[in-house]
């Protein structure tokens, strides 16, 4: 009896700090309920097998079905040798062909080791607000999971990448940012090479 109360009090804890934390996964770990393909790419170019999610190296993106303003959103992801992908924040238009880099945020995907990169632009390697703000400290883990907790509150973008806080930036300094929505769809960019995530999660911070 007295095995069975502690086990009950700890599970009661556990339940109780799941609650707690406020997220919500937006990948449910089983199929694509929630995506849709946009872009220009097809639904069939992404699988799921073992709660991973897979691009299959083509072009296009997999957008939210629902739109975000502020929020906090987890995603963890692994990109293939040479590879290329992102993370698309408050995207407005579904329906454009133009990269959502363009119309409203992009944190970078990349397979910084690769030689091919050696002499891109501090702002185009991982952890990166793309075009605009480098990461400030180097934390990639090449063929390997990485973490991103990115923390999007009205003008104020933060970005964690492999626990260690690496964009920290202020929209109202950049004028061409400050021009794009403050809410929009959220997207996995397919660009051309295999990437895999996981455990896709937000919490909502606005009402």
């Amino acid at each position: 009896m007295r095995l069975l109360a502690v086990l009950t009090l700890l599970l009661c804890a556990s339940s109780t700090r799941a609650g707690d934390a406020g997220f919500t996964p937006l990948f449910n770990g089983k199929d694509l309920t929630g995506w849709q393909a946009k872009g220009g790419g097809k639904l069939e170019s992404w699988s799921v097998k073992d709660g991973i999610l897979t691009a299959t190296p083509g072009g296009g993106w997999l957008a939210t079905k629902q739109m975000f303003g502020d929020f906090i959103l987890k995603v963890e992801w692994r990109i293939a040798e040479g590879g290329n992908s992102g993370v698309f924040l408050r995207v407005p238009d579904l329906d454009t062909r133009v990269s959502p880099s363009q119309t409203a945020m992009e944190i970078q995907i990349l397979d910084d080791t690769a030689p091919r990169y050696a002499k891109i632009k501090p702002y185009q390697y991982s952890g990166s607000l793309y075009g605009f703000v480098p990461r400030g400290k180097d934390v990639y883990r090449p063929r390997a999971w990485n973490r991103y907790e990115i923390t999007c509150r009205g003008n104020q973008v933060t970005i964690v990448f492999n626990d260690e806080k690496v964009v920290d930036a202020d929209l109202t300094r950049f004028p061409e940012l400050l021009k794009r929505p403050k809410r929009g769809f959220i997207g996995l960019q397919n660009h051309g090479s295999a990437a895999e995530f996981r455990k896709v999660e937000i919490k909502v911070l606005d009402k």
